[in-house]
């Protein structure tokens, strides 16, 4: 679909008045081009995690709510919200995680663009994998990969810390 010249969104591009754009070959648009497709193959995954969280929620609230006089966006903002607040945490860690040394991130990375053009998509963990596969530097790559595993523990820490572990407010 982003081919330059051959795939769809190319010829369509025209019709916008966007001619002339390599979404993949421009270093400045290549990364934020991958983020979308990131964002766009995710976004199922994340959305059935928030429906489980949506669903683990009482229907007694809404219905005590709704007696009180509450309408559908006070509900939303005091009951749902709060309520799914250990959703968002578990799929902000998830995100955080799949971002910096996930295995999606990897895939779409090196099969779109394989780090370039001109390095602009070469994240963390290409640049380990590079390290490791293409040059051979296999201690290296994997004191690379540690420290990466050990920075994603301290800031799941922290966040385990600030959150409470996802509960916002005392129990």
């Amino acid at each position: 679909m982003l081919v330059e010249k051959v795939g769809i969104v190319s010829r369509l591009a025209p019709l916008v008045g966007l001619s002339g754009i390599s979404l993949l070959g421009d270093p400045n648009l290549a990364l934020f081009t991958l983020v979308l497709v990131s964002v766009w193959f995710l976004m199922g995954f994340y959305m059935l995690i928030f429906l489980g969280g949506l669903q683990d929620i009482p229907a007694e609230y809404y219905e005590a709510a709704k007696i009180d006089g509450a309408g559908p966006v006070t509900s939303f903002w005091y009951i749902t919200l709060p309520l799914l607040k250990p959703t968002s945490f578990f799929v902000l860690l998830v995100s955080l995680v799949a971002a910096v040394a996930g295995g999606q991130v990897f895939d779409l990375i090196y099969v779109m663009t394989k780090g370039g053009p001109v390095n602009s998509t070469s994240v963390l963990i290409i640049y380990i994998y590079k390290q490791a596969f293409q040059f051979g530097a296999f201690g290296y790559a994997s004191a690379m990969a540690s420290l990466l595993v050990l920075a994603l523990m301290l800031v799941t820490v922290f966040f385990f810390l600030l959150t409470r572990g996802g509960r916002f407010e005392h129990d």
